[in-house]
């Protein structure tokens, strides 16, 4: 009798103790609660999960870097459609400079040397006692007494003539024709003969404006006459 009473008491102290031991074993402390971030092997968070620093601690720097570096980007929402298939024009300058335009080099005619007449002139075809007068700016009266001439005289190419020195100009008007200007060559033109017809140039004068290598003037040509 005594035995079946210890044995039931037995039970029943071993009953209660379960029974509080399952109350204890469910209890969990409210600071705590359950993990949610399992760790891989090199202790990297699992995305889409947040990883709480222990106590005390800090953040793995890499891993805050990279789950950083791949945070969604947010593209704009505002930029205009554009066509990619179709070139934007560009605005035609405005302020371009004119291009230089193109002109003829300006003339620079030749002037003569000053100084005096030479002591003597050989005619040459074509040219005539008042032509040289006028050319070398000495008076003509002058020039057909100191050579036997008279108005009248004849006289023919190659014939030398005296220069008067004594410095009296040309008695009237030296220049025929204007100048300097072009002048257009005609069939049976010489050097002298234009010389001539303009009255106060000299037929060297034209060659060197000119830069003439040769006394042939091919007709239609243009000459400059200083």
């Amino acid at each position: 009798m005594e035995l079946k009473r210890c044995s039931r008491t037995f039970i029943i102290i071993l009953l209660v103790g379960i029974f509080v031991f399952g109350l204890t074993s469910c209890k969990l402390p409210a600071s705590k609660g359950p993990e949610s971030a399992n760790p891989t092997s090199e202790e990297f968070p699992v995305p889409g999960e947040t990883q709480q620093p222990p106590a005390g601690g800090t953040v793995n720097t890499s891993a805050t870097q990279t789950a950083q570096a791949y945070s969604p980007v947010t593209l704009p929402t505002n930029v205009p459609a554009q066509n990619p298939t179709q070139a934007q024009p560009y605005p035609a300058p405005t302020n371009v400079p004119a291009g230089p335009t193109a002109t003829a080099a300006p003339v620079i005619y030749i002037t003569a040397t000053p100084g005096g007449p030479p002591s003597t002139y050989t005619l040459a075809e074509g040219e005539f006692p008042f032509c040289i007068a006028r050319r070398f700016d000495v008076n003509q009266n002058e020039l057909l007494s100191l050579n036997n001439l008279t108005a009248n005289s004849l006289f023919f190419a190659g014939e030398v003539l005296e220069i008067p020195q004594t410095g009296n100009p040309f008695d009237g008007t030296r220049t025929l024709q204007d100048h300097p200007t072009t002048y257009g060559i005609k069939e049976g033109d010489t050097l002298n003969t234009i010389a001539c017809y303009f009255g106060s140039v000299s037929p060297d004068m034209i060659a060197l404006q000119n830069n003439l290598k040769t006394t042939d003037l091919p007709p239609g040509e243009v000459l400059y006459i200083p």
